[in-house]
């Protein structure tokens, strides 16, 4: 990626308000990618509501073993 941010989760713009609270919290620099949609046509979900919650590469793996820790439950309760 050539500004250095890859995406961690993608999540409908509630939740990934959410995981930039929590991944901001952990002191990691968050943006979110698609907002603006959600925001300009009230997109709330679909592939059209989601949003791509971004963070440096260097910092991608510690992100994800943060999400992996808060979120690790729900994959399996999801199925």
């Amino acid at each position: 990626m050539p500004d250095g941010w890859v995406t961690v989760a993608v999540r409908e713009r509630v939740e990934a308000l959410m995981v930039q609270g929590l991944l901001a919290a952990a002191g990691l620099p968050v943006r979110l990618v698609g907002e603006a949609l959600w925001n300009i046509y009230g997109f709330h979900s679909g592939p059209m509501g989601q949003v791509q919650i971004q963070v440096p590469a260097e910092a991608a793996g510690q992100a994800r073993d943060i999400l992996a820790a808060r979120f690790q439950g729900e994959a399996a309760h999801d199925r």
